[in-house]
């Protein structure tokens, strides 16, 4: 993969050298202008740092495209008084509504500016072509070369300490280098979605400093993320046109070179420590029926009670990791093979352990809080995701199983079982039945419910509170006057024609008052 990469990328035989001292450079101030924008605006209203930021961010741009562009009087150097008189309004002025219009101006005018000084637009700033361009610097351009990033820290690493290109070192430390912004979002995830896990993650710096990880990770996150875009913007604009974005880059390696396997080990490694640790919190406090005490002044309502948005994102992410290295992982020896497949076997366990405790998170959400269509589609959603993971456990050990054709049979049998499983009905009789329990239900939600759902609504007609029952009769007062105008042929539906069916045998009285 290094290899490959030297000499499509970095190391082409007419701007090699040069590319490699741009890399270097363009590294270096995509890493300051991700620290400039945590200490600038994480947490920060918006005020002399906006202009400042775009000054320094102008400073580095010019400095690394220097070679590239020409100082001359035309519309694309214009363009920088409007730029910053426009981010010196956040000096001047309070005013929010150009607050906002400006934060979504600046960074327009930024792309245009940027790419006409270039020379890259591939029209003129007043044909309507020029609106492509901008739309390419907005969309493409940031993501066109984010690997590349990576790459030249590697590189530069291997040039202090004289590693050769194929060592398994140079392997293992690129999948670190790999690892390491991934590590960060999971284990901001992880915390966020299991107030347990969050606290010991907190607890690791303060054998050392006096460290909150909580406002550290994204603070982390906000800044590698600039980096790694500002990076790739500035490099699609300094690089030959003849270089191939990284993108097409990688798309070749993944045919001709596949990833390699110590590099795919030392990502896996990493990630099932962290999945490892989490998956054992689960079982000592979720589930385990607090075999362990929790810390502090949880409770196990609180605890339980949160995190399952969160852990269905870790669940996408681990799926789309599986994915990736289930076809584009380079066959070494046979102990490499098995290495590969035990801890891909690994993460498939710990992540149906995590859809597990989003499962029950959810479910005692839902205690608490009622049934809605976004969370019993949630619960179908988590339940479709167990069954993917389950046929990708079988692919992982045997190679014929086309997952594609699975994936796509299982998608189409599970959208037809949702539709049929008339999830109007569902949401009202378990409604129904925690109100039994709890005395609380959501009388508004369930009358925005469709006619599905009025058979069982009826029981609430009895309901021990006059209020609901009350509110119950006027809106299916309203629907059986509804149900009984008188419809064309055309438009028969059972379900309207149970529901007037039910309602027939009610004598509804709406409330006067």
């Amino acid at each position: 993969m290094e290899n490959f990469l030297d000499k499509k990328v970095i190391d082409d035989r007419s701007h090699g050298p040069i590319l490699r001292r741009k890399s270097t450079l363009l590294l270096l101030s995509a890493v300051l202008l991700g620290i400039l924008v945590d200490v600038f605006f994480y947490g920060k209203s918006l005020g002399i740092s906006y202009p400042v930021f775009v000054v320094i961010f102008y400073i580095l741009f010019l400095w690394n495209v220097r070679k590239q562009i020409q100082l001359k009087m035309d519309f694309g150097w214009l363009l920088l008084v409007p730029i910053l008189m426009l981010s010196l309004s956040y000096l001047f002025f309070s005013n929010l509504i150009f607050y906002a219009l400006n934060f979504l101006a600046i960074p327009v005018l930024v792309v245009m500016q940027t790419t006409l000084i270039t020379k890259r637009s591939k029209g003129a700033w007043y044909s309507v072509h020029f609106i492509g361009d901008i739309l390419y610097g907005f969309f493409y351009r940031p993501f066109a070369f984010i690997a590349l990033p990576f790459i030249v820290a590697v590189k530069a690493v291997r040039s202090k300490i004289g590693v050769k290109r194929d060592s398994t070192f140079l392997k293992v430390l690129l999948g670190f280098v790999i690892t390491v912004p991934l590590l960060v979002l999971i284990v901001s995830l992880l915390a966020s979605a299991d107030e347990v896990f969050g606290h010991f993650v907190n607890q690791i710096p303060s054998f050392y400093v006096d460290i909150n990880l909580d406002t550290l990770i994204p603070r982390i996150l906000l800044a590698a993320l600039v980096a790694v875009l500002s990076f790739s913007y500035i490099w699609s604009l300094i690089k030959p046109k003849s270089s191939r974005p990284l993108l097409e880059v990688n798309a070749e390696i993944s045919i001709h070179r596949g990833i390699d396997h110590v590099i795919a080990s030392t990502v896996l490694s990493i990630v099932n420590v962290i999945y490892v640790l989490f998956t054992f919190i689960q079982f000592s406090y979720l589930f385990g029926g607090f075999s362990l005490a929790l810390p502090g002044n949880f409770t196990y309502s609180e605890y339980a009670r949160r995190g399952f948005f969160e852990l269905v994102v870790v669940t996408l992410i681990n799926f789309s990791i599986l994915l990736l290295l289930i076809y584009f992982t380079k066959k070494g020896g046979i102990a490499g093979i098995r290495t590969i497949q035990c801890l891909e076997s690994l993460l498939v366990i710990c992540t149906l352990v995590i859809l597990l405790s989003a499962f029950v998170r959810m479910y005692l959400y839902e205690q608490m809080y009622g049934y809605t269509y976004l969370r019993v589609l949630t619960h179908a959603f988590m339940i479709f995701l167990f069954v993917l993971f389950i046929l990708t456990f079988s692919r992982i050990w045997k190679e014929d199983i086309k997952l594609y054709r699975l994936y796509l049979l299982t998608a189409i049998t599970a959208f037809v079982i949702i539709n049929y499983a008339n999830i109007d009905v569902l949401i009202t009789k378990f409604n129904i039945e925690r109100y039994d329990r709890t005395g609380k239900i959501d009388v508004s939600y369930l009358t925005s419910l469709s006619d599905d759902a009025i058979s069982e609504m009826t029981v609430l007609l009895q309901a021990k509170d006059p209020a609901v029952a009350e509110k119950i009769e006027n809106d299916l007062f309203e629907k059986k006057r509804i149900l009984e105008t008188k419809r064309p042929w055309q438009s028969f539906n059972i379900a309207q024609y149970r529901a007037e069916k039910v309602l027939a045998k009610y004598d509804l009285h709406p409330n006067q008052k």
